[in-house]
């Protein structure tokens, strides 16, 4: 192994070893993402002997199966994590990429991420506070309910209906910067934005707010029931709506296919074998990639491009590789959705050879909302 895979190797162990002894309960859970913590009595039992006796000696599970069964489904893409490792451009990056491997393979009882501190479940709560009124919007996902919120009070003058948890992540934690350096990449003002994953148009509004009245957002979302929303929001917000125009086709590495997509609220994704329908009958819907989108709008540049579509993203970039290279924009691109993206997105990006320094970062405390962030 080389130097650099050495060294990746090394800080890995480190994360591993100084993980292995813990047993997180509930303070390490999502409930509102995931539903109620289901814990046993043995699990229970070891977090609090834990908290009692942290800092003074370690109460060890029993039992490590979870890091020798997905050791095997990590182990193969250790080279490509190695270079990924070199490829990050800051001690920061690296050291979020070594967590994310661990919190992989060691699990949420082992491992708590960075997000998950006090300021960050206090945050949570006081974003309830923003609720206008008992007006809501119940969505097609199970439990989840939009809440009517008016977000003056965080410096934006946006009202929408989203949730709470949702409003931190977008508003509060700028999932779609990365502010560890200085200037930060994010959409500045006068950009032209690419926002792919429009879902419920939270981050159409977030990016309008950022470029201002001389920039422009074209963002992406397809399934019915998610425009629905989108646009009520929209609606609700004029001033901003004018920097926005919504494009209900799929991004993809090549236009004009009719791709079948199971719609799943704001995990509705393009039909690729790994999903299952849960029963519902395919829809379609028409692609466009980023290059060809260019060239129909005669857009003079494109400044910053953000991907979450639910997987779609490595296709999506492949179609975007004449206005990467015209433009070289800012990226913040999702790295979650599939097991590869954490080395195949980053590993494509570099061989385009356009000088990109990349940057990690990620946004729960959980494995969703990993972002890889790129400045030329």
């Amino acid at each position: 192994m080389s130097s650099s895979g050495s060294a990746f190797m090394i800080a890995l162990m480190r994360e591993l070893t100084s993980n292995m002894t813990n047993c997180y309960g509930s303070e390490n859970w999502d409930a509102e993402r995931f539903g109620p913590y289901k814990s046993s009595f043995k699990s229970s039992l070891l977090s609090k002997l834990n908290g009692l006796l942290a800092g003074r000696v370690a109460v060890v599970p029993l039992n490590n199966a979870p890091l020798i069964e997905d050791w095997d489904r990590i182990e193969n893409s250790m080279e490509g994590l190695s270079s990924v490792y070199e490829l990050l451009a800051d001690e920061h990056s690296k050291s979020i990429l070594v967590q994310l491997i661990t919190y992989r393979l060691l699990g949420h009882r082992k491992v708590k991420l960075p997000v998950n501190t006090a300021s960050y479940w206090s945050q949570r709560e006081h974003m309830r506070s923003l609720i206008k009124d008992r007006d809501r919007i119940k969505a097609s996902l199970p439990n989840v309910v939009l809440e009517h919120l008016s977000l003056e009070e965080i410096d934006y003058p946006i009202e929408l209906y989203y949730t709470p948890s949702g409003v931190v992540n977008t508003f509060v934690l700028k999932q779609y910067e990365y502010r560890k350096m200085t200037p930060a990449i994010k959409a500045q003002a006068g950009d032209n934005v690419i926002d792919a994953g429009g879902c419920w148009g939270d981050t159409a509004l977030y990016f309008a707010h950022e470029v201002g009245a001389k920039g422009r957002v074209i963002t992406f979302e397809f399934a019915p029931e998610n425009l629905e929303i989108l646009h009520r929001n929209l609606r609700m917000n004029p001033d901003l709506t004018t920097r926005i125009e919504v494009d209900p086709r799929a991004l993809w590495h090549i236009s004009g296919e009719l791709v079948s997509y199971y719609s799943q609220g704001p995990g509705t994704s393009l039909d690729q074998t790994r999903h299952d329908n849960n029963g519902q009958d395919s829809l379609r819907v028409n692609t466009i990639s980023i290059d060809d989108l260019v060239k129909e709008k005669s857009l003079r540049q494109i400044d910053f491009i953000k991907m979450d579509i639910e997987g779609a993203e490595l296709d999506a970039l492949r179609g975007a590789e004449q206005t990467l290279r015209a433009f070289k924009p800012r990226l913040a691109i999702s790295l979650y959705h599939n097991k590869t993206d954490l080395t195949e997105i980053p590993e494509y990006l570099n061989a385009l050879d356009l000088g990109y320094e990349f940057y990690l970062d990620h946004f729960t405390i959980h494995n969703e909302e990993t972002v890889l962030f790129a400045r030329a």
